[in-house]
């Protein structure tokens, strides 16, 4: 429950607009170790109306906020406020784990976005989902906290093979998820191959493979005709 508190004193200062905004990041490498991301900040509706009669940002005091960052820093979570070559400033928190299991595990998040999170694993197939998103809510309760905008990016590097993403890029292999007050009810959901390497734009490897090998035996073929020859004058 403290961490919950916690996280519910984060977003404090957006309770009278609801306009808390996170961008949410995990990006899961060849060994299926997790590199967790959020950074906390707001949208531009509440800067540009609530901020511009408080100059220095509620994010500058929390920041500097040690009983507030206690649970950060006994979750083995670095921290650091950025407010450099932005908009707007936002609190920056992340944290590698060894396993998507460990992730599932042992997250802050958990609890606080959605009610669970879960990973899974079916032969080759891995699967990473979440379910029952805590809703939307415009004032302090136990049941949610106030983010009118949460964008959640999963990066892998293997083929996926299912998902239900709003949005795919194609040369990083990352799925999007966009959740508002509209559609708190989204599931997250993505499965991939962990034995199928995502390669972008495999046309164009594949072409260059071709052409190496086409010089590969260019030089053998010149190679042959240039030692022949020298054999040829020899006689």
């Amino acid at each position: 429950m403290k961490l919950k508190k916690f996280i519910l004193i984060l977003v404090v200062p957006f309770f009278i607009t609801g306009c808390a905004s996170v961008n949410y990041n995990l990006e899961i490498d060849k060994n299926l170790g997790v590199k967790e991301e959020v950074f906390l900040t707001a949208t531009s509706e509440y800067f540009d109306i609530f901020y511009k009669e408080y100059p220095e940002t509620v994010i500058k005091r929390f920041y500097e906020d040690e009983d507030l960052l206690k649970p950060l820093k006994d979750n083995g979570y670095e921290y650091s406020m950025i407010d450099k070559d932005i908009a707007y400033p936002g609190i920056l928190t992340k944290k590698n784990y060894i396993s998507l299991d460990s992730y599932t595990k042992t997250t802050v998040f958990k609890n606080i976005s959605f009610e669970n999170i879960e990973s899974s694993v079916s032969g080759d197939l891995v699967t990473i989902q979440s379910k029952n998103f805590i809703p939307y809510v415009e004032d302090e309760t136990d049941n949610g906290y106030p983010v009118s905008n949460l964008v959640i990016n999963i990066k892998v590097p293997y083929v996926v093979t299912s998902n239900n993403a709003d949005k795919f890029d194609k040369k990083s292999n990352t799925y999007t998820w966009k959740i508002t007050k509209e559609t708190e009810n989204k599931e997250i959901k993505i499965t991939f191959d962990k034995t199928k390497v995502y390669v972008y734009n495999l046309s164009v490897y594949i072409s260059f493979g071709i052409l190496c090998l086409l010089i590969i035996i260019l030089i053998f073929v010149i190679r042959y005709f240039v030692k022949k020859n020298k054999k040829n004058n020899k006689i």
